[in-house]
């Protein structure tokens, strides 16, 4: 009885789950987790990275007034406050930034 529709139980032992909501329950843990991964913000920039990542911040800074999207304002001062390490700048965009925003940053340190 293996398949999509069974779940194991507390004693480990398969059985046919009773309905989708039995098999999504079962499931569910294992996809938050999975989205989590996808959805991780953490950059890890090196001090190689940190001149073209400062200057892509500051591109971005200066194309788009509201980037990042919270309080674009206190972001910028704390940028020119945290842009003299690696470490400091990891730390101003787990912060400021989204994931999104962290992806295509990556995606631009990459190129």
């Amino acid at each position: 009885m293996s398949g999509i529709n069974s779940v194991p139980d507390l004693q480990g032992y398969r059985r046919k789950a009773r309905s989708a909501y039995d098999a999504n329950f079962c499931l569910r843990p294992l996809f938050i987790a999975m989205v989590n991964l996808m959805n991780s913000k953490k950059i890890d920039l090196t001090e190689a990275d940190l001149p073209k990542a400062c200057d892509y911040i500051t591109k971005q800074f200066a194309a788009h007034s509201w980037w990042p999207t919270e309080q674009p304002g206190e972001a910028k001062r704390e940028f020119d406050l945290m842009k003299a390490s690696a470490t400091a700048l990891n730390v101003w965009c787990e912060r400021w930034l989204d994931a999104g925003q962290c992806k295509k940053m990556e995606k631009e340190l990459r190129s």
